[in-house]
């Protein structure tokens, strides 16, 4: 749940598994005694039940925060909270969150980070074996093919072609090659571009403002992203040049006669390493450090 820290007006409640939704009697309830706490110098974190634990976050004393979950820890809901934040900075920019104008026109524009927020919360369902819970670690899922080398270079091309530093190839969703200032942005902002680009893989093309939570929350850049192939996408970030519609013709210049290349990376997928190397069957995953 989200809602504005002076008055406790609603700005946005997400769930995820079978429980009903709380009604607005119970969310104003949990606000308000965080509200009294604050007002008698009392910060109020978290509670826990022996089956339910709530945490609450005041962010920028402009949004409360708090997350209800059963059977996940206060510090893991903490992280949760700062993620949803830092998905919201993404969306409208920290400006618009610290000194909102008006707060139904901030409900509205905040209905754009839904998706990444739905992603996030699927990593509390410990029984869904098919969500990516590394979404919640400050991880990027990545996927390592033998054709890397050959798309890396590609993709120097192509950055360098649309003037940006910030370029990657994803594949499923996992990043197989970026450029070194992608890998340089945080972890929590790779994190969600990468959420971001995976959610709508239907349009051939994209052209998507986002604030950069930790190097930019107050200056949009664009995240451009192209389809290349199935589900191998690759985007950049760039200012208010090129248009998208010289992204695209540039795109089509830089990865003319790779399809072969991007088509057999996407063989990779769901193993994300290429089947030349074999792990025990107890490993589950593991983690690359760059």
């Amino acid at each position: 749940m989200c809602l504005t820290a002076a008055g406790g007006l609603p700005l946005f409640t997400r769930r995820k598994g079978d429980g009903e939704a709380l009604p607005f009697s119970v969310v104003a309830s949990l606000n308000g005694v965080h509200m009294f706490g604050k007002s008698q110098n009392v910060i109020l974190k978290s509670t826990a039940t022996q089956d339910m634990t709530a945490v609450w976050k005041n962010v920028e004393d402009s949004v409360t925060l708090i997350a209800i979950a059963s059977g996940a820890s206060e510090s893991l809901l903490n992280r949760l909270l700062k993620s949803v934040f830092n998905a919201m900075v993404l969306t409208v920019g920290i400006n618009e969150l610290r000194s909102p104008r008006n707060a139904d026109r901030l409900k509205r524009e905040l209905r754009v980070c839904y998706p990444l927020l739905d992603r996030l919360l699927e990593c509390l369902d410990g029984n869904d074996r098919t969500t990516n819970r590394t979404d919640l670690l400050g991880l990027v899922e990545v996927i390592m093919c033998p054709e890397n080398h050959l798309l890396q270079s590609c993709l120097e091309a192509y950055a360098e072609c649309l003037d940006s530093l910030y370029g990657c190839v994803m594949v499923h969703g996992r990043v197989a090659v970026a450029t070194e200032s992608w890998w340089c942005l945080d972890a929590e902002e790779k994190k969600l571009l990468a959420l971001l680009v995976d959610h709508d893989t239907t349009t051939t093309a994209r052209d998507i403002p986002v604030f950069l939570p930790c190097k930019s929350p107050a200056v949009p850049f664009r995240l451009v992203t192209v389809s290349l192939v199935g589900h191998v996408e690759v985007s950049v970030l760039c200012g208010p040049s090129p248009p998208l519609s010289e992204v695209e013709r540039v795109a089509t210049q830089c990865w003319r006669g790779t399809t072969d290349i991007l088509r057999s990376a996407e063989q990779c997928y769901p193993r994300n390493f290429p089947p030349s190397i074999q792990l025990d069957t107890g490993v589950m995953g593991y983690v690359i450090s760059v």
